[in-house]
């Protein structure tokens, strides 16, 4: 019976011991592969990994600080003209973007309405000089009366002289005044006044002055330098006095009105430089100057006008556009300065990554003031040391690099 028991366990050990050695055989088949990448991985080469990256030498300048604001591009001199005259148009010498200058022919009115009329105001004056003379001629002179105007003009003189000083009031000085003027018409004082007067002879001068005035009228000049706009008007068409017919534009230099804040304002003077930048131009720079700053500050919206002028040789920039201005208001002079790009914070701390011996070397840097481009350092780089401006955010210190470029 135990013999018979021992065959069967055998087999059974053998099973087991069979299975025992499968299942080891397998998990050997299963061990992690990245186990093998690891034992080939060469730490050593890890120091010949380069970086690329671009650097910028340290410099030593002026730091220019400015403040950023925007406005709408407007005429240096901007008018409707106008007709003073109604009448129909004889001639248009003009178009719509033509430059003209000062005093050129622009539009020409129908005259001769106006030529019959002055020539009838000539005709007049004829008459009424003849009629001063008759009676300059049957005028006699007075000696009394030349003797008691010359004391009417004294009181004159002296009560004037007593109503500026304070002496009296407006009502009595006007009264007073009005009574001694005319006591010194009876005495003949102003017998040249009066003749002219009723021969007609002044206000025949009057008329001929207004005739030659309006026949003038109908030749509307440019009143300076500029370019036509807003022109729509046609040949035979009647003007009114007042009706506006075009605009004149001087387009030669241009003003930009922006808002300052008050905080900002008081750092802004006439002559600061500005550079400005407009929208439908993104490739042009221009250089424009401070030429006004308001005295007050808007309520409103708490900011203060500042109108800049530039120059416009080339006529691309037009009233309307959008711009970008950015107005200097401070430059401090012989600073260090590095690019805003190149400075990092790591623990709370400024460091910069500087290129030494083709190695990334991260130095400790204490800044001062700063613009829109550069940075002041106090403390930790000099002149002359190149420090990175790009590829520098996954750098160790001593990574070894690779300038691919400068920027500048």
């Amino acid at each position: 019976m135990k013999i018979q028991i021992k065959l069967i366990l055998i087999p059974l050990f053998l099973i087991v011991i069979t299975v025992f050695g499968y299942f080891i055989l397998l998990n050997d088949d299963k061990v992690d592969p990245s186990t093998d990448e690891i034992k080939n991985v060469d730490y050593n080469k890890l120091d010949e990994i380069l970086f690329d990256v671009k650097t910028s030498k340290v410099i030593r300048g002026d730091l220019v600080k400015s403040t950023n604001t925007n406005g709408l591009i407007r005429a240096n001199k901007e008018i409707d003209v106008v007709s003073n005259i109604s009448g129909y148009i004889n001639e248009i010498k003009v178009f719509e973007g033509k430059k003209v200058n000062g005093g050129e022919l622009l539009i020409s009115l129908d005259d001769r309405e106006f030529r019959i009329a002055l020539k009838e105001a000539e005709d007049r004056l004829i008459e009424a000089r003849v009629e001063y003379g008759f009676l300059a001629k049957d005028t006699a002179v007075d000696s009394t009366n030349i003797k008691n105007a010359a004391i009417i003009e004294k009181e004159i003189s002296t009560l004037e002289e007593n109503y500026k000083n304070g002496l009296m009031n407006e009502s009595k000085y006007l009264s007073e005044k009005e009574e001694l003027e005319l006591k010194l018409i009876f005495t003949g004082a102003k017998r040249e006044e009066l003749i002219l007067n009723k021969s007609g002879y002044s206000r025949a001068v009057n008329a001929k002055e207004r005739a030659k005035l309006n026949l003038e009228y109908t030749l509307i000049k440019a009143p300076f330098q500029g370019v036509i706009g807003d022109l729509d008007m046609s040949v035979g068409q009647r003007v009114n006095p007042g009706e506006k017919l075009f605009k004149l534009l001087d387009i030669s230099k241009l003003r930009i009105d922006v808002g300052v804040l008050e905080s900002e304002i008081t750092e802004i003077a006439k002559d600061n430089t500005a550079k400005i930048t407009v929208t439908a131009l993104p490739n042009q720079k221009y250089i424009g100057r401070v030429v006004f700053v308001s005295p007050y500050i808007d309520p409103i919206n708490k900011t203060c006008k500042v109108t800049v002028e530039i120059n416009n040789p080339d006529a691309k920039l037009k009233p309307g556009m959008f711009a970008q201005v950015n107005i200097e208001t401070e430059s401090l002079k012989n600073k260090i300065l590095i690019p805003k790009d190149a400075l990092l914070v790591r623990d709370r701390r400024n460091l910069v990554f500087v290129l030494e011996e083709k190695l990334a070397r991260w130095k400790y840097v204490d800044i001062g003031e700063q613009n829109d481009l550069f940075i002041e350092i106090l403390k930790g780089v000099v002149p002359g040391e190149d420090v990175i401006v790009e590829g520098q955010y996954t750098l160790a210190h001593d990574a070894r690099v690779r300038v691919i470029g400068n920027s500048q």
